[in-house]
């Protein structure tokens, strides 16, 4: 078994690893908005959880370089210079949802939970389009969201811009400060895990790479291929 062979095997498990915690970060928002009145839409922790940077970007988008990446190793179904060359080329795609997630964790922790904007917002409130991922390099990123927490308001109305006051306002099962923790792991455990996926990949694509040039210790009729 070659070195690129023993790495590509390995960095299977740690993709696979990373594409199911990005699920799970995802989901636990999504989790909570249902507990807090048994239906979902209406009391969303944030608007960019139903963006799926996790489900998506995170986890759908990266388990075709993860099929590829255990294809591609060492007894294998595509071991074989063709498939580690896929296993580069899938993970370019998976680079691609990794970067997708950050942006919009980024976005998400700059803007702080539905809760510091407006304590009645519902998902009718959020606005989802492009603009939002490209107006991230204006975007004022402010975590005083939860740095200040004792029930917090936005008072100016603006995304991660203004200043937190208090609230005094309450959800069922959830308070104020579950929902602001829940936020801050949610989106911030998704960043790292996105950019764990995206060192990962740019790993798999240089193994490879190398594995496509240098051949894979499989052989038929004699011939390494």
């Amino acid at each position: 078994m070659t070195c690129c062979e023993g790495f590509t095997s390995c960095n299977g498990f740690f993709l696979i690893s990373l594409c199911i915690l990005a699920i799970g970060f995802n989901l636990l928002p999504l989790f909570a908005d249902y507990s807090m009145d048994g239906r979902l839409f209406q009391k969303p922790v944030s608007c960019f959880e139903w963006w799926l940077p996790g489900v998506l970007g995170g986890g759908i988008l990266v388990l075709p370089a993860v099929a590829m990446t255990f294809a591609a190793k060492k007894r294998g179904s595509c071991n074989s210079r063709t498939g580690m060359l896929l296993s580069a080329f899938f993970c370019i795609i998976s680079i691609v949802g990794a970067i997708y997630c950050v942006l919009i964790s980024l976005i998400a922790l700059a803007s702080g939970p539905l809760i510091c904007q407006d304590p009645d917002a519902g998902l009718s409130s959020c606005t989802f389009s492009l603009g939002n991922i490209s107006s991230l390099s204006t975007l004022n990123f402010d975590i005083g969201w939860y740095l200040q927490f004792d029930g917090c308001h936005n008072s100016t109305g603006g995304e991660g811009n203004g200043t937190w006051v208090p609230l005094g306002h309450s959800f069922t099962n959830l308070d104020e400060s579950q929902i602001v923790n829940l936020h801050l792991i949610t989106f911030s455990g998704l960043s790292v895990v996105a950019l764990l996926e995206i060192i990962f990949s740019l790993l798999q694509i240089v193994a490879g790479i190398c594995g496509c040039l240098c051949g894979t210790s499989k052989r038929r009729r004699g011939r390494e291929v």
